[in-house]
This record gives structure tokens, C-alpha cells and sequence, in this order.
């Protein structure tokens, strides 16, 4: 009797422990979290500034144009490291990678808000997005490789809550943070103290992901090896960018042409990849079905980007509140997305164990919320100005948009090559952060030529739209077999 209760014990305590992927989810999840701050708030930082007409923005005569290229810069850098990250996250391992990106995205944060000058915080900025960078082509390759096939989906969403809880907590608290130092420092140093902060639990979390993290791989962690090649990139890139933006602005080109330069600069990265590794990679880069998730992902990001960065402006501006007024119902973006990544991931697995297919879920989510987009475009259009409902409109706009991701990305990962895994979603977020980089400037430029942000909503709809097409295209459910 005594031996039965004591098996008893033993089983359910073996119930109740951490499986081995639950604490992978736990640390990537905190990694996201900061390093999502840390990229985030830009946005209200830079919205602030337009706002109270101080630093960068100040005597700017297209703000939004401004401040767009500023968030751009750091997707320049993010998109540039995607595929050699991933390339050298299959080498060296996943692990050592997702430990340099998250320690450097704290020192480059840092670096931010030291910075006085336009040009130097636009440096660090790409500094933080080329660190950054490194960080989930392995993050989506070491999710797949330690969660069970039934649970893949919602691994991928339950990780990205950790994305949703960044960008909802820089949107709500970066404001407030700004205003309070503004205080006891005034507004010319405020609006640096948000980077101070948020370096700090970044560095941590890197420390905590060194120590605690697991990767099911047999060799030793090679991290200054990694390191080395991670710089030596970066370096290249770094100059290419900085050197590019420079340019631009000495031929007084507009803030447009400084994206469509990065772009090209991208399609140049593209380009060299597709010749040295070509054969190498063949499974990676010239399958088409891979190929139409690349590039189905582009809307993808660019949504991210311009609800990311300019939102908070948009329901200030249509609402007439002030940034810090607007911050808790834009907040509900990120709210909606933290539902929605787990949801995802819940109806990816349903939708593949009864046999409906991925595909058929990605389509629903994507035109569900290719109408919400349409709906804020016309309410806002039509001079809405209800705080309340902008912000319901936001949420509802949210839940299917993370949704739709986490069911984007576990495709991706059903049709990658289980030993190119990096290498895929390396090139699925080269590719996609185009819409990162022009998200932004595109959609402030626009905001500034119409004097509304009604063109640049039903744009973002449009995008949505043509994704659901591409990736109807899609043939295979699994890896291309030779």
C-alpha cells in the first residue's frame, strides 16, 4: 500500500515538473520580452519628441519622414545579420548565438541613449539592429528542435507572448518614464533615460540564458569563434548602412530614398547569398515554396512595424489626446497579441491534427484581419475620434495579426530542412524586415503628404491581402524530398 501511494507521489510529482522545452520556452521568452523593449521603444521615444517638439525632431520639416527613417535604420541593420546569423547559429549553435544577440542588444541600448546627435543615435540604433538580428532565426530553430511535433505550434506562439509583453510594456511605459524624468532633467535628456533603463534587465536576461538555457547539441559552446564572425559582419554592414545614410542626407534626398537605398542594399545581401551558398543552401534558397513564405512574410512585418512604431500616434492624433493619454489603449495592441500568438499556435496544431491544414488557417486569420485593418482606415477616415473604440479596434486588429504569425512561422518551419532550420527562418526574416525597414518611413511620409493616416492604413490592408494570395500558392505541408 505504502509503495503504491509512494509511486503514486513519484508520478505526479514527475507531472507537475518542467519538462526540459518549458524552461527553453521560459528564457526565450524573457529574451524577447527585453529585447523587444529595447527595439520598441523607439517608436514612442521618437513620438514623444515630434510631440514636444524637442532633439532630432525638432525644426524637422517632415517629423514622421524623420522619424520613420530613425526606426527604419534599425531594421537596416536587424534584416542584414538575419542569414548569417541563422547560417552561423547552424554552426556554432543556437544557444551561443541567442547569448551574444540578447548581451548586445543591452550594450548597444545603452550606447542609444548616450548618444546626442542624429547621427549617432542613428549608428547605435543599427548597432542594436545588427545584434538583434541574431536572434530569431536561432530562437525559431532551437523552438522547433526541443518541442515535441504536437506542441510545435503552440511553442512558436507561447515564446512570442514574450514579443507582445516588450512592446506592450515600451508602448504604455515609455511615456510615462519620458514625462517623469522630463521632471528632473528636462525634456533634451528625457527621452534618453528609457534606454538607460531597459539595458540593464537586458544584460540579465542575456547571463540568465547562458546559465539556465539547454540546447540539445552534443559539442562544445564555441562562443568566441561565433562572436568573431557575428563582428565581422556587423562591421561590414555597419559601414555599408551608416555610409549609405550619410550619402543620402549630404544630397539632401528624402527619408523614401533612404529606405529604397537600404532595400537595395538588402537585395545586394540577397544576391551574394544566392551565389556563395547557392548549392550549399539549395533547400533553403531555391525552393519555391519556401520562397513564397519569404516573401508572404513581408506584409507580415510591415504591420508589425507600422502598429509598432507609429500607433500610439495614430489614436493620439485621431483622438486628439496627448501620447501619454493614448499610450494605455494602444497598449492593447500588445495585450491582443499576447492572446493572439498562443491562439495561433492552438489553431495551427488543431487545424494540422484534424487534418484542415495550416494553410487553410493562415488564409481565415489573414483576411480576418485584413478587414479589421480596412475598418480602422475607414473609421479614422471618417473623423472618428472615439478613444475607446480606436482602442477596441487596435485589439481586434492584434489577435488575428499575431495569430496569423505563429501559423506563418510554424509552416515555414514544417517546410524547412530539419539541418538548415537557422538557415530558413534566417532568410524567411531577411526577407520579411523589408517591410520593417519601409513600414515606417513609408507610412510617415504618407501621414505627412495627406496630413492623415488614412492612405497609409488602407495600404498596410492592401499588403495583408496579397500575403493570404502568395501563400495560397503553397503546395507542400513538409521538407522538399530529393
Amino acid at each position: 500500500m505504502e509503495d503504491a501511494e509512494r509511486l503514486d507521489r513519484d508520478h505526479k510529482k514527475r507531472i507537475r515538473r518542467p519538462k526540459p522545452y518549458h524552461v527553453v520556452w521560459f528564457w526565450l521568452f524573457m529574451a524577447w520580452m527585453f529585447c523587444y523593449i529595447d527595439r520598441s521603444i523607439t517608436g514612442p521615444v521618437v513620438s514623444w519628441m515630434i510631440d514636444h517638439d524637442i532633439g532630432f525632431m525638432r525644426d524637422a520639416p517632415m517629423p514622421h519622414a524623420l522619424g520613420g527613417i530613425i526606426g527604419g535604420m534599425f531594421f537596416a541593420g536587424y534584416m542584414l545579420t538575419q542569414f548569417p546569423a541563422g547560417y552561423l547559429g547552424d554552426k556554432y549553435g543556437r544557444k551561443v548565438m541567442i547569448v551574444i544577440s540578447t548581451a548586445w542588444a543591452g550594450v548597444a541600448t545603452l550606447l542609444s541613449g548616450l548618444t546626442r546627435s542624429l547621427s549617432g543615435f542613428v549608428a547605435a540604433r543599427v548597432l542594436t539592429g545588427l545584434g538583434e538580428g541574431a536572434y530569431y532565426s536561432n530562437d525559431r530553430a532551437l523552438v522547433s528542435a526541443v518541442t515535441p511535433e504536437s506542441k510545435k505550434g503552440f511553442g512558436m506562439g507561447i515564446v512570442f507572448v514574450g514579443l507582445a509583453a516588450g512592446l506592450t510594456f515600451a508602448t504604455v511605459a515609455t511615456p510615462y518614464i519620458i514625462d517623469f524624468a522630463a521632471m528632473s532633467w528636462g525634456n533634451d535628456i528625457a527621452w534618453s533615460v528609457p534606454f538607460l533603463i531597459f539595458s540593464i534587465p537586458t544584460l540579465l536576461v542575456s547571463i540568465g540564458v547562458w546559465k539556465f538555457l539547454k540546447e540539445p547539441r552534443k559539442e562544445k559552446e564555441r562562443y568566441l569563434p561565433a562572436l568573431a564572425r557575428l563582428v565581422a559582419y556587423s562591421v561590414v554592414f555597419l559601414t555599408v548602412i551608416m555610409t549609405t545614410y550619410l550619402v543620402t542626407v549630404n544630397a539632401g534626398l528624402g527619408s523614401i530614398y533612404q529606405a529604397i537605398a537600404v532595400v537595395a542594399i538588402a537585395m545586394v545581401l540577397i544576391a551574394v547569398i544566392y551565389r556563395s551558398l547557392g548549392q550549399r543552401s539549395a533547400k533553403v534558397l531555391m525552393d519555391r515554396d519556401l520562397l513564397l513564405m519569404y516573401v508572404s512574410a513581408i506584409p507580415i512585418l510591415y504591420t508589425l512595424w507600422f502598429f509598432g512604431f507609429w500607433a500610439l500616434l495614430v489614436v493620439s492624433e485621431a483622438s486628439k489626446m496627448g501620447i501619454s493619454g493614448a499610450a494605455v489603449y494602444v497598449g492593447f495592441f500588445g495585450v491582443a497579441n499576447g492572446i493572439g500568438y498562443p491562439l495561433g499556435g492552438k489553431i495551427c496544431d488543431r487545424a494540422a491534427s484534424k487534418g484542415i491544414g495550416r494553410k487553410k488557417a493562415y488564409l481565415l486569420l489573414c483576411l480576418l484581419d485584413t478587414i479589421f485593418v480596412a475598418a480602422l482606415a475607414a473609421y479614422i477616415g471618417a473623423g472618428g475620434a472615439d478613444i475607446l473604440f480606436l482602442g477596441i479596434l487596435v485589439f481586434c486588429i492584434g489577435v488575428p495579426f499575431a495569430a496569423m504569425q505563429t501559423v506563418h512561422m510554424t509552416m515555414t518551419s514544417d517546410l524547412a530542412p530539419e539541418g538548415q532550420m537557422a538557415q530558413a527562418f534566417g532568410m524567411w526574416n531577411l526577407v520579411a524586415e523589408i517591410g520593417a525597414v519601409i513600414s515606417p518611413v513609408l507610412s510617415g511620409t504618407l501621414r505627412d503628404m495627406t496630413g492623415s493616416w488614412t492612405t497609409a492604413i488602407v495600404f498596410n490592408a492592401i499588403l495583408l491581402a496579397i500575403s493570404a494570395v502568395l501563400v495560397a500558392m503553397v503546395r507542400r505541408k513538409g521538407p522538399r524530398v530529393d
